[in-house]
């Protein structure tokens, strides 16, 4: 009996896989929803000092923790995007419910190493909660790479999003595990900040992923904004808003590169001769 491979990239998928993938697509996207309302409303109540999940993220100050109210909107914007790609599983598109079906397996993994970060991180767990972030990490990392040309609103709710938050909660989990308040732990954010930028730019300019540009774009503001209010005698925010700058002028660069129709060096990228085939506008490009 040949061994199946659920994270398998395939051209076609049998009936019975897409109406798995249409049942714990939305399930599973339900249960982050749900939770996650749930305990940014309530403590958790079978713990003493569990507290709120954005209470939890304002009480812990450290040199990586990001701005609650711009990272929460990134938040509601992600999962209101995500119910694109649960339309895309539902498409009468073969070629859409393909790509969407391609990376279902690891939105459902990516879902549930969500919720059960939200039960570690309000019940105080940091460590637990960090195990989880490492292999979250992990599954979007593979994700990223192993899953190339999907539509931008695959892309951006399945893979891009839900990857940018994980390469910066990684550090924001991690600072908040080790107790990072004191002189030495922002010398050591200092040099460790520079790894977002790193990660996020080779990943960035070797796929000329311009919507993961946005996101870490995005967070890197809120994290900047955080660390100001925490400390403005500080060199952590000067460096999270140099690293937003980069990310920011980076993905613009190639997002106008995309839309122009050239390469990264600016270069007009020679088009197939074709006169029913239209450009796509740039939110329907595949990254």
């Amino acid at each position: 009996m040949a061994f199946f491979n659920p994270f398998a990239r395939r051209e076609t998928h049998s009936a019975s896989s897409l109406n798995t993938y249409r049942v714990l697509v939305p399930l599973t996207w339900a249960l982050v929803v749900v939770v996650g309302i749930y305990y940014s409303v309530h403590s958790p109540d079978d713990v003493k000092k569990g507290k709120k999940i954005w209470k939890q993220a304002n009480k812990r100050n450290t040199p990586f923790s990001q701005n609650t109210t711009l990272t929460g909107i990134y938040w509601i914007v992600l999962l209101l995007s995500q119910l694109s790609y649960v339309y895309h599983l539902f498409s009468k598109n073969n070629v859409l419910v393909t790509a969407a079906a391609n990376v279902a397996t690891h939105f459902i993994l990516n879902n549930l190493f969500l919720f059960i970060w939200i039960l570690l991180w309000t019940r105080n767990y940091f460590w637990g909660a960090e195990v989880i972030l490492v292999f979250h990490f992990i599954n979007q990392w593979v994700t990223y790479w192993r899953h190339r040309g999907l539509p931008a609103f695959v892309h951006l709710p399945a893979v891009a999003g839900p990857y940018a938050w994980t390469l910066t909660a990684l550090f924001w989990n991690g600072a908040v595990a080790v107790h990072s308040h004191n002189l030495p732990g922002r010398i050591v954010a200092n040099i460790f900040i520079w790894v977002i930028l790193v990660v996020g730019l080779f990943d960035i300019v070797l796929r000329e992923d311009y919507i993961l540009g946005y996101c870490l774009s995005i967070l890197s503001l809120s994290l900047a904004l955080r660390q100001i209010s925490i400390k403005i005698i500080a060199l952590q925010w000067i460096f999270a808003f140099v690293i937003f700058a980069v990310f920011l002028v980076v993905s613009l660069y190639i997002s106008t590169t995309k839309y122009t129709g050239r390469d990264s060096l600016f270069r007009r990228v020679a088009q197939p001769e074709s006169t029913d085939r239209e450009r796509a506008p740039l939110l329907n490009e595949q990254v």
